[in-house]
């Protein structure tokens, strides 16, 4: 080969290689860093006096349906609120006070205790989702300080070890939480720090403006805050046996910031709110296990401390699915106990509706096939009763997924409404229920605003 060719074979394979390399650049994605700063995102910082007077669990990629599934109603049976022959007001408190949210400082929350069914923000965060389009508002509300992945809101907690997480299943504890998780540091274990960041890979749009940190703490406890490496505030905590609130203002949702702690004493994080000034918000409180939240086992008090600084419209009731599996000839002792805890709420918040949720439909493997439980009729019987004795909404979620029998339809869809347990619904399934509610709501609210305000 001559001098020349070899220069041409050799200038041709240049250019090939070139023209693969740039095509490959093309085909990967640029790294993303793990945070971006800019300017410090912190505005104010208020540390506010108290007022006068979960479980969540990880969250996969996989829980969040990538679109809403297309579902025809025809597989569903109407099934609208249901109250009490002389209830006459219905929601016209949560409707009054939405219709004021925009005017109020405090953002209206509709406060929804349920079971596993509404774990890692299932039902929850289309109906959220599906209000704060109505009625304005940002963020998912109430956060525990725990390990906290959420996709819906494209964020991730993430808290060091040093901290003490107790739930209403340590006999050695005292629930002190709204949300039934308390985070503590100790004199024993003194230093501690949670982060908050933005999971950048799911293309996070603007979100919570507000993070307010309810908390008690026996003395003074010293706080640094760093957005990335950044200190942008150090300060103290003062002393506070009632629940006080620290409250950071935001002027845009941060990407990345943490919070270190340095206590003396006990230090006692009932929760975080990650909301905005104004709107609605849907606070997401799941205990697995349970069939009503325990609060005649908490500190009673703490509760109504928490609740006193903040402005509820609604109490959401949906429980059930930890009872089906135990049949029994009564359930007396549930009928009492779910009673204590609608006693309890209507105690501190009368004037608040209720909305009990019926248990949904579950099955079980009998012969070779599944068949629903035979005492689903019974539990929510007593559902039912308690809502028309008390005054409180009732919605047969049951009937909705189309009655005896549903759950094994739901499993069998494609995609599937429900999982291969037949007790828990899929992410296409748990959206199916939140947009239902959100739409029963919503007309329910329609209606009124038609109603004379009593």
């Amino acid at each position: 080969m001559t001098p020349v060719r070899e220069f041409v074979y050799f200038l041709i394979l240049l250019l090939i290689f070139s023209f693969i390399l740039l095509l490959w650049k093309e085909e990967v994605p640029a790294p993303v860093s793990v945070a971006e700063f800019n300017e410090p995102v912190v505005d104010t910082l208020v540390q506010a006096e108290p007022a006068a007077d979960s479980l969540q669990t990880m969250q996969t990629p996989e829980d969040e349906p990538a679109t809403e599934p297309k579902v025809e109603r025809e597989l569903f049976q109407p099934s609208p609120f249901v109250f009490a022959e002389s209830d006459s007001v219905h929601l016209q408190f949560l409707t009054d006070r939405l219709q004021n949210a925009n005017a109020s400082k405090l953002p209206v929350r509709i406060v929804y205790f349920g079971d596993s069914q509404i774990e890692n923000d299932r039902i929850t965060s289309v109906l959220r989702k599906q209000l704060q389009a109505q009625y304005a508002g940002r963020g998912p509300g109430f956060v525990p300080l725990d390990e906290y992945y959420n996709t819906h809101h494209r964020l991730l907690i993430e808290p060091s070890g040093n901290w003490e997480i107790k739930t209403f299943q340590d006999k050695d504890f005292v629930n002190e939480s709204l949300l039934f998780k308390n985070a503590l540091l100790t004199a024993a274990n003194p230093e501690g720090w949670f982060r908050i960041r933005r999971i950048k890979r799911l293309g996070p749009k603007p979100d919570y403006e507000l993070m307010k940190l309810y908390y008690t703490a026996r003395d003074s406890c010293r706080l640094t805050v760093r957005q990335g490496k950044d200190v942008i505030y150090t300060g103290f905590l003062l002393p506070h046996e009632r629940v006080s609130t620290l409250d950071f203002q935001f002027n845009r949702t941060p990407d990345d910031i943490r919070f270190d702690f340095t206590v003396r004493d006990t230090l006692n994080i009932a929760g975080l709110s990650l909301e905005s000034g104004g709107g609605v918000l849907v606070d997401n409180v799941a205990l697995r296990g349970l069939s009503y939240p325990t609060f005649d086992a908490s500190n009673q008090e703490m509760i109504h401390q928490m609740l006193n600084q903040v402005n509820v419209g609604l109490f959401v009731l949906h429980f059930g699915v930890n009872l089906v599996p135990y049949i029994s000839n009564n359930y007396r002792h549930f009928e009492r106990n779910f009673q204590r805890q609608i006693s309890y709420l209507k105690s501190i918040r009368p004037e608040v509706p209720i909305l009990i949720i019926g248990v949904s439909d579950m099955a079980k493997k009998l012969d070779g096939t599944y068949a629903s439980y035979p005492n689903i009729p019974q539990i929510k019987a007593i559902q039912y009763e308690l809502a028309m004795k008390n005054h409180t909404a009732f919605w047969d979620l049951q009937n909705f997924m189309g009655g005896e029998g549903a759950m094994v339809q739901w499993v069998n869809r494609s995609p599937a409404l429900g999982r291969t347990d037949y007790v828990h619904f899929s992410a296409e399934g748990a959206a199916v229920v939140g947009k239902e509610l959100a739409r029963l709501l919503l007309e329910e609210l329609k209606t009124d605003r038609n109603l004379v305000t009593r």
